[in-house]
């Protein structure tokens, strides 16, 4: 198992310029939008649930809501229902906003493209209905893998931290490694594990800060999480260029061609196969970097 390269120097580069909600020379960057090829709409949360929508690539501000919370929770891939967790159960609403329809015993919910909820149990990763989809073992199996457990024999849980449907038999789950007897002094490991039909097939150390978001794209090409993390199917990481190595939220074009990445004091807009190039030979990304400050994003 490679080792990944998620422990960076984060103070390599300094990042992009203070920012204001509104855009300045928006003529300019509108004309590198538009070269970059980029089309659709960003919808830009703000503080206090305000979403403006962005219209790509004119930049022009198309709306604005001041009741743009985003739900609280995961949504169905249809749009019909949202699963979140609440304490030990998750509950699961029918409708985007509406009251809860029916709770089930465990957390960490998502949806598998077709439409199952499932969510983490007893250690297992279980769908709706009480079918086991990965078992407490080949969890452990996953976190084995993880370059800081030794080989000697130890005790070793595996506990589900976030969970991503790349289709409907493989997954990437977040784990948070504990490691029993005179090593648990070493605290908790994190790792991104792959499994196909329930089996583990890879796992990724990842030595960064742990809490981030673990998602899929719309075509389940990558696998994110923030702030820096994007992995390929195989679990192979792209590099990212130090100023987009803060990145507190991603959202990806629906034909994955673009990425969008907010950092603190901007959204870039990067072209993916210029990123797959970057990642290659360390030069040649494309990309637009837009004077907004925001805490979420989605694309559309």
């Amino acid at each position: 198992m490679a080792a990944v390269d998620a422990v960076r120097n984060r103070g390599d580069a300094e990042p992009p310029a203070a920012t204001t909600t509104e855009l300045e020379d928006r003529d300019a960057l509108s004309a590198q939008v538009e070269a970059l090829g980029v089309r659709g709409e960003l919808l830009v949360y703000g503080d206090g649930c305000r979403v403006r929508r962005l219209e790509l690539p004119s930049l022009e501000w198309t709306g604005d809501d001041a009741s743009g919370c985003g739900p609280q929770g995961v949504v169905s891939p249809d749009g019909s229902a949202v699963a979140r967790c609440a304490g030990d159960v998750t509950e699961v609403l029918a409708a985007v906003g509406g009251p809860v329809a029916y709770t089930v015993r465990g957390c960490i919910p998502a949806w598998r493209p077709d439409g199952t909820l499932t969510f983490a149990r007893d250690n297992e990763v279980v769908r709706h209905g009480g079918n086991v989809l990965i078992p407490r073992a080949q969890l452990e199996r996953a976190a084995r893998r993880h370059p800081t457990v030794p080989d000697i024999p130890v005790r070793v849980r595996a506990l589900v931290d976030g969970i991503a449907w790349i289709s409907d038999t493989r997954a990437a789950v977040l784990l948070s490694i504990r490691i029993g007897g005179r090593l648990d002094r070493l605290g908790p490991l994190s790792a991104i594990a792959f499994f196909e039909n329930g089996y583990a097939t890879s796992a990724r150390p990842y030595l960064g800060d742990t809490g981030g978001q673990l998602d899929v794209s719309p075509r389940g090409t990558f696998v994110t999480m923030t702030r820096d993390v994007i992995l390929r199917r195989d679990g192979s990481q792209v590099s990212l260029p130090p100023h987009l190595r803060e990145g507190h939220a991603f959202a990806w074009s629906d034909n994955e061609r673009f990425l969008a990445i907010a950092t603190p004091f901007a959204v870039t807009i990067v072209d993916v196969t210029s990123l797959a190039r970057f990642d290659r030979i360390g030069s040649g990304l494309r990309s637009v970097t837009l004077p907004l400050s925001v805490t979420e994003l989605a694309w559309r």
